[in-house]
């Protein structure tokens, strides 16, 4: 029950990323799956990513993983199509807002 409460949290913080300029959601529902999508890529894509990337990662500080995080939402708006990010800027603006909401959601 919990992971559910935790998924539609993730879900509705998505939904929220579509105030941004330049990202759009067709509806509620279609931010489900691409909760799903995320968190699926950030278990088994993002440690591979995370390592392959550790050079600049510690050169920039860890800042790189925000670029990271932004290639999974735009391969996640790959995956589902009713989920697009026209822009890098707002891709960005989104990573970083999703990953602060993915900490707090992950340690609750």
């Amino acid at each position: 029950m919990k992971l559910i409460i935790k998924w539609l949290i993730f879900a509705l913080v998505i939904m929220g990323t579509c105030y941004i300029p330049g990202i759009s959601i067709d509806s509620f529902w279609y931010a489900i799956p691409i909760a799903a999508v995320i968190t699926l890529l950030s278990i088994f894509v993002k440690p591979v990513l995370k390592f392959v990337a550790m050079p600049i990662n510690m050169l920039t500080l860890g800042f790189f993983n925000l670029i990271i995080n932004m290639c999974i939402l735009y391969a996640a708006s790959d995956f589902i199509p009713q989920y697009k990010i026209s822009s890098i800027l707002s891709g960005f603006i989104a990573s970083v807002i999703i990953a602060i909401a993915f900490g707090i959601i992950k340690r609750a």
